[in-house]
């Protein structure tokens, strides 16, 4: 509907008049660029429903008349202000899309909460609190019921993989209902030997792991014994949900071993059985622990019962590295059994030995061997950072290889430092250990270096007497900074034709502390633009589901498409006392949902560069999409003749 034009009244940009209804806000009036005055279609309605109420309650209506969808029949409610004041809350009904889900937070449930009026009636516009218990993490995203008097919100497990219930209760006004949902998944296994023989000691792992398999870290676990000892009655498992730990054998018999984690409905357990033969089944001490590579090592188990050898039994050996001479010995005379074992490359072997005792029960004992190589040929050095602070460390790393590339362990590497800033290496001379590693460490001064200023150099002296050494870089600089770009959830419109977006940056340096007065470079570049035009969906102007987009020459320096910068930034801006600068990207509203933009900020500080980087497409204002009759900026992308390489 158009109204007359304002009289006497310049018209420099559309006007709008807005009803308040409630907490709710309508547009009613809007002046348009030409001075006419437009009524907003929804208002128009709505305008009509209060008329027609009117209406009805001046001829009074009769006891059978049914109350408006919304407006209920009842007074009353909870404390609680609804959106919808003219609703008494009857009942709130919850409802799960799942009854479990998985320990991993992987898995979410949908709650639904329906509330209904007094008359049943489901209800729009009414507020409602979710909360859940027993850690539960909720994600409510739909906090006022919907046109069909629907609320939700999404559920996980998230940041907690116990087994437990989770209630999940939603309150309007006075009513309030609850669901359980179960976490499940997360379990507790115990891997190990079956059987060892008295005062021997063998290993075992548990592992805690979530319903989708992964490792439940910083956990502690629980370990008891039944008639023996454990290495640690508790500790703590890895990033990958694993403990190990040792069952020394001291007393006959079975022993039942248990582990346990997490306390109360959430806790969870496993045993095995392990049987103690009264049998002695271990291996011999050996008289070195390495041994070198492509040479063989005799290793022997002596087997006894009551202290009596036992004589002309089969041992079966089995080794995690090298190889065996024979998989299999007979026990001699003394009860002893012996393999031989070598290998071609280093590490630690792990041998176990294996028979079956007098009561028909196996029996199993290990030891460790590690091979070494140690003929040194090739090093390598390498810097846990190359762009060392002022006042900073750095480790310097050197690894040495064998002829055939294994690592080669007590080898004794030189570290020598070439420094102009006197920074300092210590130690100056390291030997190598099982993975073929020696470690210095440079420590810096104050002063900075030229790029590539520092050198440090390692050096190996092979066995024939030869040298072979290997340099590294490093350059001292100032301490680097951090720069966070950040942007809030309003742009502004300052003139018909542009939008204002604002954002901040915060410069700080490397210990946290605010860089001041540190200048920062801007630059807002376009990435993708999309073609199209827009269509109006019954309640705003919207894009097309699958518009073509195209990539630009700074996101594809190759086969990107060139275009022009759509929007503006700052060249440079200055860092306040808080280590923080405000400014505007400005842009042309057509330009809005059409073009994808990369804002960097970049600083330096003694030889430093530092940046930060945000995508985001260019917004709009959401009333200049939300009126049917207004045509929003930017109708057909600016973009539509633009050929995409």
């Amino acid at each position: 509907m158009i109204f007359s034009k304002l009289p006497n009244k310049a018209v420099t940009t559309p006007e709008v008049a807005v009803l308040k209804q409630g907490m709710r806000s309508e547009k009613a009036f809007a002046v348009t660029k030409t001075g006419d005055i437009k009524m907003s279609g929804k208002f128009l309605a709505r305008a009509s429903a209060l008329s027609l109420a009117f209406i009805l309650a001046a001829c009074g209506g009769d006891d059978s008349s049914t109350p408006l969808a919304g407006s209920g029949g009842n007074t009353g409610g909870g404390s609680d202000t609804p959106t919808n004041p003219t609703v008494s809350v009857g009942s709130v009904q919850l409802l799960t899309s799942a009854p479990t889900i998985g320990s991993s937070g992987q898995d979410k449930a949908l709650i639904t909460a329906l509330v209904r009026d007094q008359n049943g009636v489901l209800t729009p516009d009414v507020p409602v609190k979710f909360e859940a218990s027993n850690n539960g993490s909720l994600v409510v995203t739909t906090p006022t019921t919907s046109e069909a008097g629907q609320a939700s919100a999404e559920l996980s497990s998230q940041g907690d993989a116990r087994n437990r219930t989770i209630a999940v209760t939603a309150s309007a006004g006075s009513q309030t209902n609850s669901v359980n949902i179960a976490v499940t998944g997360t379990n507790l296994s115990l891997t190990g030997p079956t059987a060892i023989s008295n005062g021997a000691s063998a290993n075992f792992e548990a592992r805690l792991l979530d319903s989708a398999g992964g490792g439940i870290g910083n956990t502690v676990v629980n370990i008891s014994s039944q008639n023996n000892t454990v290495s640690s009655s508790s500790m703590n498992t890895d990033s990958s949900g694993r403990v190990r730990f040792s069952l020394n054998a001291n007393s006959g018999g079975t022993d039942t071993l248990s582990v346990s984690a997490f306390e109360g409905d959430s806790g969870i357990s496993t045993q095995i059985n392990v049987n103690v033969s009264a049998d002695s089944f271990i291996f011999d001490e050996i008289d070195v622990s390495e041994v070198e590579i492509g040479a063989s090592q005799n290793v022997s188990v002596t087997w006894t019962q009551n202290g009596n050898p036992v004589v002309g039994q089969e041992v079966r050996f089995a080794t995690t590295r090298g190889t065996l001479a024979s998989n299999t010995a007979i026990t001699d005379g003394n009860g002893a059994a012996v393999a031989s074992i070598s290998s071609t490359n280093v590490g630690i072997a792990e041998i176990t030995a294996t028979a079956e005792s007098s009561e028909g029960s196996q029996i199993q004992t290990s030891q460790a061997l590690e091979f070494v190589s140690s003929n040194p040929h090739d090093i390598n050095i390498r810097a846990s950072k190359t762009q060392v602070s002022t006042n900073d460390e750095a480790s310097i790393i050197a690894t040495v290889r064998d002829e055939n590339g294994n690592l080669v362990k007590n080898a004794q590497v030189e570290f020598t430092l070439t420094d102009p800033t006197g920074g300092t290496l210590s130690p100056g001379s390291v030997r190598t250990d099982s993975q073929g590693r020696a470690i210095s460490t440079y420590t810096s001064t104050s002063s900075i270096s030229e790029k590539d200023g520092v050198q440090i150099t390692a050096q190996i002296q092979r066995s024939d007497g030869t040298t072979e050494q290997k340099t590294i870089l490093l350059t001292v600089a100032g301490r680097a900074l951090t720069l966070i770009l950040g942007t809030g959830n309003t742009i502004s419109a300052p003139d018909q034709t542009t939008y204002e977006m604002p954002w901040s940056v915060l410069v700080t340096d490397a210990n946290g502390n605010a860089s001041t007065d540190q200048p920062v470079q801007l630059s807002v570049l376009p990435v993708e633009f999309a073609k199209g035009s827009y269509s109006w969906n019954g309640d705003k102007w919207v894009l097309p589901d699958n518009p073509t987009t195209c990539q630009t020459n700074h996101s594809d320096p190759v086969n990107g498409t060139e275009i022009g910068t759509p929007a503006a930034a700052p060249r440079s801006v200055t860092t306040d006392d808080s280590g923080a600068i405000q400014f505007d990207i400005k842009y042309t509203k057509d330009q809005c949902n059409w073009v994808k933009v990369r804002l960097t900020a970049t600083s330096n500080v003694e030889g430093f560069t530092s940046s930060n980087s945000r995508t985001f497409i260019l917004p709009c204002v959401a009333d200049d999409l939300s009126d049917e009759g207004v045509s929003p900026p930017g109708e057909q992308s600016p973009y539509n003749e633009t050929a995409c390489n």
